[in-house]
């Protein structure tokens, strides 16, 4: 077949902006993480649960971040994890987690797109652990990791002794816009001694027939180099609509971390949720009982052959409280998690 003189330079265009494409992407970095368990049911507050077992992913990220120049840079991310629901047989998941283009100057980012809150930023760095378990706020469906917007972030001060992270978004978390309302969110952090570290954190976010809630959180943490301590207090309100009572939410969480060894660790995490949970038996990988006050608990050793590989043995057990003087079913699991970054 004979091609025309129109069709070879549009093929020769196509292979142009391929290798044109090719070239900029391998400018770019490639990174990812994976983290999944081994998990058995000892016990569940749900009969058929118990004694259920299996493998599953709880996530698979793949991060591409390219630097477009001194100031300007942009991050994509995709996300896949298995079902966590205990019924769905289905291939993975996959998300779109991160999609934003910032602006630095100095210590100081802007941020526009989705990109991730100041709900779970700050403590989750310092908990350290997502692989094992979510934050407060994340796992509670109290909060969104991510959120499509605009974001300021950045520190002040000598030693970057303060900082702090301010968002404006739709407030669906990585689903799309659908009405007018939206969420605001921000974060303070403090630094008093080198050890030493505060963070205060407020959102409120607006929704249909009134409906609207705010949350505010504090943490105090303390960082040395052989542990770490963590406390964190939360508050939400969630207005019902007319006529019915708000729905307030009071957790409080402390973790904390005993480094062993260069390649073992020992960490716990206990947190009290002081009102039932409605969506708890929603919860993925970890349903709960929505009718009842709770005390989750959890703890594990890390143990690390290589620098970022971790093999992490771990129990999780969430205890309820009566309800009407009826006791109710506790949950035990036990994990083995694996935990790598590429």
């Amino acid at each position: 077949m004979k091609l025309s003189k129109t069709a070879v330079i549009a093929i020769l265009y196509l292979f142009f902006q391929f290798f044109m494409f090719s070239i900029s992407f391998a400018e770019g970095k490639i990174s990812g993480q994976v983290f999944g368990d081994f998990f058995y049911n000892i016990d569940n507050n749900r009969s058929e649960l118990k004694n259920q077992n299996g493998f599953w992913f709880r996530r698979v990220y793949f991060t591409y971040d390219y630097k477009f120049s001194e100031f300007w840079s942009t991050r994509f991310r995709i996300e896949a994890m298995s079902p966590g629901d205990f019924k769905t047989s289905d291939t993975l998941k996959t998300n779109l987690k991160d999609a934003y283009i910032s602006y630095s100057r100095g210590k100081n980012t802007l941020i526009v797109g989705l990109s991730t809150t100041p709900t779970i930023e700050f403590f989750e760095s310092f908990w350290g652990y997502r692989a094992v378990e979510k934050t407060p706020l994340d796992l509670y469906k109290m909060g969104d990791t991510r959120e499509f917007g605009v974001a300021i972030k950045g520190s002040i001060g000598k030693g970057n002794s303060m900082g702090y992270h301010i968002q404006i978004g739709n407030g669906e978390g990585i689903k799309s816009e659908f009405n007018k309302d939206k969420k605001f969110m921000g974060a303070f952090q403090l630094k008093p001694t080198k050890n030493f570290f505060i963070e205060l954190y407020g959102d409120y976010a607006q929704g249909e027939n009134h409906k609207d809630y705010h949350t505010y959180q504090g943490f105090l943490g303390w960082k040395e180099e052989n542990y770490r301590i963590g406390l964190l207090l939360a508050h939400q309100t969630k207005e019902q609509g007319f006529g019915n009572k708000d729905l307030k939410i009071n957790v409080y969480s402390l973790f904390v971390i005993l480094n062993i060894s260069e390649k073992m660790a020992f960490l716990s995490r206990i947190d009290r949720m002081n009102n039932p949970l409605p969506w708890g038996p929603n919860i993925s990988y970890v349903p709960m009982n929505g009718s009842a006050p709770f005390t989750f608990f959890i703890a594990g050793f890390d143990y690390r052959p290589l620098k970022n590989v971790s093999f992490i043995p771990n129990i999780m057990v969430v205890s309820y409280d009566k309800v009407n003087g009826e006791k109710i079913g506790r949950d035990a699991q036990f994990k083995i998690t694996f935990f790598y970054v590429f």
